[in-house]
């Protein structure tokens, strides 16, 4: 708690704490000194001294710091693997729902990545890795299937076709 002085101009009154100075009826242009300044100062330019004249002065909080480990792991590392190319190719290409769920987790990783939870990203990118190879493999079985299936309808029309002859 600092102890104010102030002054009218010709005598010095002091010390004060800010309650007592409420009372003072002292203007922004009222001098005042309070220790470590080294000069005399009208009151309206000190912050401390706003709350004397109705005034509330707001500051920004300073943004949460990240602990050392979260600091130095994020700048260490590099983020996981998103899958999120793999996956799109996937919706597109193979099989669409479990490309979608391989989209949604690969979305995440990067955020969760930069935003400190590093564990959560890992998770998210095996997630987004396994639906995205599920969807590939289930979308190539069925394509061979279906080759399968029209060389087979394809091979009898032409047994048929040679037994006529």
């Amino acid at each position: 708690m600092s102890n104010y002085y102030y002054t009218d101009g010709t005598e010095k009154f002091g010390p004060f704490s800010l309650e007592e100075l409420k009372n003072k009826g002292i203007t922004k242009e009222t001098k005042v000194w309070f220790h470590p300044m080294e000069d005399w100062k009208a009151a309206g330019e000190i912050p401390d001294m706003s709350i004397l004249f109705g005034e509330q002065t707001y500051t920004t909080p300073p943004p949460p710091k990240a602990s050392p480990n979260q600091t130095q792991n994020i700048t260490n590392q590099m983020p996981p693997k998103t899958w999120l190319v793999e996956s799109i190719l996937v919706t597109i290409l193979c099989c669409l729902p479990f490309g979608i769920v391989g989209i949604v987790f690969a979305s995440k990783v990067e955020s969760l990545f930069y935003a400190g939870n590093i564990e959560a990203a890992k998770k998210a990118s095996e997630d987004a890795g396994r639906w995205t190879k599920i969807g590939f493999w289930i979308g190539l079985s069925f394509a061979l299937l279906y080759l399968l299936y029209f060389l087979f309808v394809f091979g009898l029309g032409f047994a048929g076709i040679l037994s006529t002859l």
